[in-house]
């Protein structure tokens, strides 16, 4: 069984590419189905493209993320049918997409506002992971910024965790790290470690 997942998982990084990214852990959890799902994973690419599974080492792991994912798409699934059998967590991330589509802060807000609401009616305990900062866009990193500050405000009032993985991997003035960072918004695969360690931490 391990041969099969370690296979699997080298034959899913050589096909790599957008249609990985939507596909991969549908493969993976076709091939290994979680018995019990005790964590929803929930957002866009910056989820959606590693194994979350391998990174917890959890096999009671179910990832719903995908690529080009907006808040409003996230809020729409869950309001569809994903808390059906709810969770008792949700790993959230998301955000980036919605402002580079030109949808408002406040929007986007508001959306994570009846997310959170929708999981908490569950019972859901909820970790939010901060939206990632860009290599080269300055502007919009403070737009970035300062919603990170309103989501790590509502999570405290709304007793959800929150991470800030912009402390793992960017700085206030200049951004994502290029060293962390595979493209201008997405992060390489080894620094999925550094933030899942920070996940684990939560976890426990």
């Amino acid at each position: 069984m391990l041969g099969l997942s370690v296979g699997l998982n080298i034959l899913l990084l050589l096909l790599g590419g957008t249609l990985v990214y939507s596909f991969r852990n549908r493969i993976y959890e076709r091939f290994f189905p979680s018995e019990n799902t005790t964590i929803l994973v929930l957002g866009d690419s910056m989820l959606a493209q590693e194994n979350w599974s391998l990174l917890l080492h959890r096999n009671d792991l179910s990832n719903h993320a995908f690529g080009g994912a907006i808040t409003q798409h996230l809020l729409w699934n869950l309001q569809r049918g994903e808390l059906n059998n709810p969770p008792k967590i949700c790993i959230l991330n998301g955000g980036i997409n919605d402002l580079l589509s030109g949808i408002p802060p406040q929007r986007i807000f508001q959306n994570y506002q009846q997310i959170i609401a929708l999981l908490q009616e569950k019972q859901v305990q909820i970790i939010i992971n901060s939206i990632l900062t860009t290599t080269n866009n300055s502007r919009l990193n403070q737009t970035i910024l300062a919603l990170n500050q309103q989501l790590k405000a509502y999570s405290e009032q709304k007793n959800c965790t929150f991470i800030d993985i912009n402390s793992l991997f960017s700085t206030k003035q200049k951004g994502l790290n290029p060293t962390f960072a595979r493209d201008s918004i997405h992060l390489k695969s080894r620094s999925y470690m550094v933030w899942a360690k920070e996940v684990r931490r939560h976890l426990r």
